[in-house]
């Protein structure tokens, strides 16, 4: 990563004088110590690897910390020097980044990387990590439905009962990348949750299997706020949700990619109603990065429109919504190039999202 210094202001900072490559070692010593310190506090948070799997809402937690706490822009000059760990999600030269703010990829990438790995080959339902799925594939005996007239199938529905939930039942499996070339992608296991939250922020997670619930868990008052991205409720029109989306993540504005991120981030947390829905497809119509792919079948069976937006030719989001509704079944990131540093070919899916209620 080539990293940028700057001062409080904001702008860069000029060097004072020429490189003194003593105080450069020296400087390097003491970015590896503190590299070494966040790692050694970092590890403390990891669960042994017999103890149960994490739930989502206590991965979005764990993560959340990486992110906003120990996150360090000086730490990062120390990234390339480490192995840095992308969850999917986050397109990076050299690791994942936020929306708004990078990681310290030198130490917290190497902790959710062997955290995440430790997931994938034991937890308490049993399952084990799954071959990775393979790409969506196009059913050419069916038609390609134009977003435009999906999200007007969709707005035609809008005012159907149905108001937008906090929390959503998904079927997720990602992959676990690091960036140096050495290391294979770490499989994920498939996992189906079911996550509600009332008024007060408490809530309820449930771990599925087959249908039936194998795991659940009461979070106290406050969670939602401690655990969700979008804390409000979603927009129901098109220009509403556009700026909502933008608050998080500014780069939504003129970019398809960035705005089918941050959808899927939405989707994360909340269960939209069909305004919602109507307002979503509405939105993702009027992004001109977002083409059609065609009539597919998704991970859990359903039949489908796939729309997608790529970036800078090295991954790509899709959607998939009913045509007949606009509900969005599914989100998919996947590599379109190879990548020998993540050890990705064009194809591999990275991420999948289905949602199930």
């Amino acid at each position: 990563m080539n990293a940028l210094f700057r001062n409080r202001s904001g702008s860069a900072t000029p060097p004072s004088r020429p490189a003194d490559p003593a105080h450069e070692e020296a400087e390097r010593e003491r970015q590896e110590a503190r590299d070494l310190a966040e790692l050694a506090a970092l590890r403390a948070m990891v669960p042994r690897p017999v103890a149960p799997r994490l739930s989502p809402a206590r991965r979005a937690e764990l993560e959340a910390h990486l992110m906003n706490e120990v996150g360090d822009p000086a730490a990062a000059s120390g990234a390339t020097k480490s192995a840095a760990f992308r969850p999917a999600g986050r397109p990076s030269a050299s690791g994942w980044l936020t929306p708004v703010r990078s990681m310290s990829l030198g130490a917290a990438a190497a902790v959710v990387a062997a955290t995440m790995a430790g997931f994938a080959l034991t937890g308490s339902s049993g399952q084990t990590a799954v071959a990775a799925p393979a790409p969506l594939k196009v059913e050419r005996s069916r038609a390609t439905v134009p977003l435009a007239t999906v999200a007007e199938r969709a707005a035609a529905l809008a005012d159907s009962p149905g108001a937008a939930r906090r929390g959503t039942h998904r079927r997720e499996w990602a992959l676990g990348m690091w960036d140096d070339g050495k290391h294979e992608p770490e499989q994920m296991p498939v996992i189906e949750t079911r996550e509600r939250f009332d008024a007060d922020g408490s809530g309820e997670v449930q771990d599925l299997e087959n249908g039936r619930v194998v795991d659940r868990r009461h979070l106290p008052a406050g969670s939602w706020e401690k655990l969700a991205e979008y804390r409000s409720t979603p927009p129901t029109t098109v220009g509403a949700l556009a700026d909502y989306l933008a608050e998080e993540n500014p780069a939504t504005r003129g970019s398809a990619y960035w705005t089918l991120n941050s959808v899927e981030a939405l989707l994360r947390d909340w269960t939209p109603g069909p305004a919602q829905t109507a307002a979503i497809d509405g939105l993702l119509a009027e992004q001109p990065g977002i083409r059609a792919i065609g009539p597919v079948t998704d991970r859990v069976g359903r039949q489908g429109q796939a729309y997608a937006a790529d970036f800078k030719g090295t991954v790509r989001w899709t959607i998939i919504l009913d045509e007949h509704t606009g509900r969005i079944l599914g989100t998919e990131l996947s590599s379109i190039k190879t990548d020998p540093a993540m050890q990705l070919k064009p194809g591999d899916v990275e991420q999948y999202d289905a949602y199930l209620d």
